[in-house]
C-alpha cells in the first residue's frame, strides 16, 4: 500500500496565466485535483509519474484527457508548470520548460521556451530553443534591439544566459512586449528599462540592485530559492482562484521583490512605506498583515488591526485579505476604518452615545456660540479650525496647555490674552455639545485617544497594527493608534502617500510618539497606470509639495511605469447637455468594445451623479452609484465623486464635469479673498484629488467639461 503524504503545490505567474486559458470545466477539475494532491500526493487516482529527460519533471492526472506538469522542489513541494492534454505531457516536454535559480537575484525562475519562441518568431516558426542553446554573441546584429548591451552586461543585470539568443532576435516593440509577458519577471523589468532608454548602470541601480541576493547563491538549492523575495511563487489557492475569476489582480497576488522584502522584514519599531498611486502600498499592507497575523501565537489572545481612513476602503481590504489567509487566521484580525474603531471604543468607554453633529454643521454651532458670547474678533471659521487643528488635534484639556501649545502653520499669531479668549469660547462650545447630548468627530477622536492612552488596566488591544491610506489621519488618530499597541518590534506598519492627501492636515509622527526615522521606504514603480496617463498625473502635481509624515519633504522623483497605452483625451463640450451626451457615448463605446465591467465616471460633486446615471440609462447602460451600502455591481458602469474613487481602480475612466464652475469648489474660490492661508491648503487638496482620480485608470482616461475648464486642468494641459 502506498504511504499517504501531504504536499504543497505552488505556482508562479506563468502557470496561473495558463490556468486562465483553460476551459472552465477543466479548470474546475484542476481545483479538485489541487485539493487532492495537497491532501495526499500519493493517492492512486492522481497517477503521479516521473517524466523522461529531467528527473524533477512529473505529471499527474487532472482528468482522463488532461495532465498537470509538475516540477519537484523537494519531496513534498512541487511547482505547477502547466495543465496540458495528455499526449502533450510526453512529447518533448523536457525541452520546453526550463527551471533554474537566477545566479544574480537568487530567485527560482521557470521558463516556457515554447511561449517565448512564439512571442519572438511567431507560432509558425518551429525551430526549437532549449535551455542549452546558448553561444556568446560575436559581433553586432543589425536588428538586435539590445545591440548596445553585451551578453556580459545583460547577464550581470540578472538576465539568464539561455534567454540571450531569443533576446538578440527581438527587433520590434511588439516582439519585446510579447516576450516580456512570458519571460521571468526580473528579465522583463531589465529589458523594459533598457528599452526606455535607461543606461545599464541606471538599470542596475533601480532594477537589479534592490533584488540582488545578499549572500552567495547556491543555484542547486531550489528550496531556498523559492523562499527568496525575488521569487514570484504562491501557494494561496484562494487568491489564485480569485485572480482567475477577475476578483484579484495579478500584481496584488505576486508582490514585487522590493515589496516582498518589506513584507518579510522584521522592524524594530514603527515603519512606513510611501510611494505614488499604483506602486503597491496597499499590496504590501495586505501581505504584511497576512504574514503578521499568521505569526501570532495560536494559543494566545493577541490580535491584529488592519485599518484605513474610509469605510469603502476597509470593505475592500477585508475582501482581499480573506483571500490571503485562512478562516481561523482571519478570525484574529479586525479590519475596520479607523473612525469605526473610534466609535466602538467611545461607546465602550461611555456606555452610550448621543446624536452626532456632522462636520458640515459644526460651523453653524460655532456661529451660535459667537452670537451668544458677543464675539467679534474671531470668525466662526477661524474658531472651528483652531479648535479642530490645535485643541482637539493635540488633545489639550487644560487652559495652561493651550496657552503653551505649538500652532504651526496657523494663519495668524495669537497673544496670551487672545489665546485665553479662544479657550473660553472653546469651553463654551464643548459645554453646548454636552447640554444637547451630542458629539462630533474631532471631539470624539480626542477623548477616545486620551482614554485609551490612560487605560487603568495597562493592557493593549492589539499586538500589530497595519495602516493603509495613512496620509489622511488626524493627530488624534495617531495618538489612539500608538495607545492601541505596545511599543515593540513590528508594532505599527504605515502605508500612505501624502500627494494623495485629500482630507487631513500634515502631521509629524515623531512628535506624536511614533518614531519612523530609519524605517521608511519609498516605492517608485507603478503597476496600474500607463506611462501616458502617469505623465498627465505628474503634470497635475508639478511644483506641488508634500511631507513624509515626519516633518520632511516627500517627492515623486523616480515614479515610473513599465506599461504603455493611449494618451489621455481632453474633450471640451459646449454645455452641460452636450457633456452628458458625450459621457454616455464614451461609456457606450467602451462597453461595446470591452464589455460592461471596469468602467467608471468620476465627478467632483455628489449632485452631478444622478445626471450622469440618467444619461447612461438613456443609452441603455446600467450605472451604479458608489458610496451606497451595497457591494458595487461588477457588470455596471460605476459613477461616484472623485473622493469615492479613492483606493479603487478601473480599466477606463471618465473624469467629467471638471469645468471652472464645479472644480475647485465654490468655497475654495471664496477663500482666496477671505482666508488666503486656508485657500492654499484647500487648493492643494483639490489638486491631490484630481491626481488621485487620474491614477485610478489602467488603460484609458477621458476628461470632459462644459464651457471653461478647471484652472487645475488647464494648467496640466499646457504643462
Amino acid at each position: 500500500m502506498t504511504e499517504s503524504q501531504e504536499a504543497v503545490l505552488s505556482m508562479d505567474r506563468g502557470a496561473t496565466r495558463k490556468l486562465a486559458k483553460l476551459d472552465r470545466n477543466i479548470y474546475a477539475r484542476f481545483v479538485d485535483f489541487q485539493k487532492k494532491f495537497c491532501a495526499n500526493m500519493n493517492q492512486p487516482g492522481l497517477r503521479l509519474k516521473r517524466l523522461q529527460g529531467d528527473r524533477r519533471l512529473w505529471s499527474a492526472r487532472v482528468t482522463d484527457d488532461y495532465r498537470a506538469i509538475l516540477y519537484e522542489i523537494t519531496s513534498a513541494q512541487y511547482m505547477l508548470l502547466d495543465v496540458v492534454p495528455r499526449q502533450s505531457a510526453y512529447d518533448g516536454i523536457e525541452s520546453r520548460y526550463g527551471a533554474a535559480v537566477n545566479a544574480v537575484t537568487g530567485a527560482f525562475e521557470i521558463t516556457d521556451f515554447e511561449e517565448l519562441r512564439a512571442a519572438v518568431r511567431g507560432t509558425d516558426q518551429a525551430e526549437p530553443v532549449t535551455p542549452q542553446a546558448f553561444t556568446p554573441r560575436s559581433g553586432p546584429v543589425s536588428d538586435d534591439r539590445f545591440k548596445d548591451q553585451s551578453d556580459e552586461v545583460l547577464i550581470n543585470l540578472g538576465v539568464p544566459a539561455p534567454l540571450l539568443p531569443l533576446i538578440r532576435e527581438i527587433s520590434t516593440l511588439d516582439q519585446l512586449m510579447s516576450f516580456c509577458e512570458w519571460a521571468p519577471h526580473h528579465t522583463a523589468e531589465v529589458l523594459q528599462a533598457l528599452d526606455e532608454g535607461f543606461s545599464a548602470k541606471e538599470v542596475e541601480e533601480i532594477v537589479t540592485d534592490p533584488v540582488r541576493a545578499a549572500e552567495p547563491v547556491d543555484t542547486a538549492d531550489l528550496e531556498a530559492a523559492v523562499q527568496r523575495p525575488a521569487s514570484y511563487v504562491t501557494s494561496s489557492d484562494a487568491a489564485v482562484a480569485a485572480m482567475l475569476d477577475g476578483r484579484f489582480q495579478e500584481w496584488r497576488l505576486w508582490p514585487h521583490p522590493t515589496q516582498k522584502q518589506i513584507i518579510q522584514r522584521t522592524y524594530n519599531g514603527p515603519a512606513r512605506i510611501g510611494g505614488g498611486p499604483g506602486t503597491g502600498k496597499t499590496v504590501v499592507a495586505l501581505h504584511r498583515a497576512a504574514r503578521l497575523a499568521k505569526s501570532l501565537d495560536p494559543d494566545g489572545d493577541d490580535r491584529l488591526l488592519l485599518t484605513t481612513f474610509t469605510r469603502n476602503l476597509a470593505v475592500d481590504l477585508r475582501s482581499k485579505l480573506a483571500l490571503l489567509v485562512d478562516e481561523k487566521t482571519m478570525g484574529r484580525i479586525d479590519v475596520e476604518h479607523l473612525d469605526s474603531v473610534v466609535y466602538r471604543l467611545a461607546a465602550e468607554q461611555t456606555g452610550g452615545l448621543g446624536s452626532a453633529v456632522g462636520d458640515n454643521n459644526l460651523i453653524g454651532w460655532w456661529r451660535l456660540v459667537c452670537q451668544e458670547q458677543g464675539e467679534t474678533e474671531f470668525t466662526p471659521e477661524f474658531l472651528l479650525e483652531e479648535w479642530t487643528d490645535v485643541i482637539c488635534a493635540q488633545l489639550l484639556t487644560r487652559r495652561s496647555d493651550y496657552l503653551q501649545a505649538r500652532r504651526v502653520k496657523r494663519p495668524r499669531r495669537l497673544n496670551r490674552l487672545q489665546r485665553a479668549r479662544v479657550w473660553e469660547l472653546s469651553e463654551r462650545f464643548s459645554a453646548r455639545l454636552v447640554e444637547k447630548q451630542t458629539w462630533c468627530w474631532p471631539q470624539m477622536r480626542a477623548t477616545t485617544a486620551l482614554a485609551e492612552r490612560h487605560r487603568s488596566d495597562g493592557g493593549y488591544r492589539y499586538r500589530h497594527i497595519v495602516v493603509d491610506e495613512a496620509q489622511d489621519l488626524t493627530s488624534a488618530h495617531w495618538v489612539l493608534l500608538r495607545a492601541l499597541a505596545p511599543q515593540r518590534s513590528d508594532d505599527l506598519f504605515i502605508a500612505g502617500d501624502t500627494f494623495q492627501r485629500i482630507y487631513g492636515r500634515p502631521v509629524t509622527l515623531g512628535q506624536l510618539g511614533i518614531e519612523i526615522r530609519g524605517r521608511s521606504k519609498r516605492l517608485t514603480l507603478n503597476y496600474r497606470t500607463t506611462k501616458e496617463i502617469l505623465k498627465t498625473a505628474l503634470a497635475i502635481e508639478a511644483g506641488a509639495e508634500a511631507d513624509n509624515l515626519d516633518g520632511e519633504a516627500d517627492s515623486l522623483a523616480g515614479y515610473r511605469s513599465v506599461m504603455s497605452g493611449a494618451a489621455p483625451d481632453f474633450r471640451p463640450q459646449a454645455d452641460e447637455d452636450a457633456e452628458l451626451a458625450a459621457i454616455a457615448a464614451q461609456a457606450r463605446a467602451w462597453t461595446d468594445a470591452h464589455g460592461p465591467g471596469g468602467i467608471a465616471v468620476a465627478v467632483p460633486q455628489k449632485r452631478l451623479i444622478n445626471k450622469v446615471l440618467s444619461a447612461l440609462h438613456e443609452v441603455g447602460i446600467d450605472g451604479f452609484q458608489l458610496g451606497s451600502d451595497q457591494e458595487p455591481e461588477a457588470e455596471t458602469v460605476h459613477v461616484g465623486t472623485m473622493h469615492r474613487m479613492k483606493g479603487l481602480e478601473y480599466r477606463f475612466m471618465l473624469i467629467s464635469c471638471i469645468g471652472a464652475e464645479y472644480f475647485p469648489y465654490d468655497f475654495v474660490r471664496e477663500l482666496a479673498e477671505t482666508d488666503p492661508h486656508r485657500h492654499g491648503q484647500e487648493l492643494v487638496k483639490a489638486r491631490n484629488l484630481l491626481f488621485v482620480a487620474v491614477t485610478r485608470a489602467r488603460d484609458e482616461v477621458v476628461f470632459t467639461w462644459a464651457d471653461e475648464p478647471s484652472p487645475l486642468l488647464s494648467l496640466e494641459r499646457t504643462a
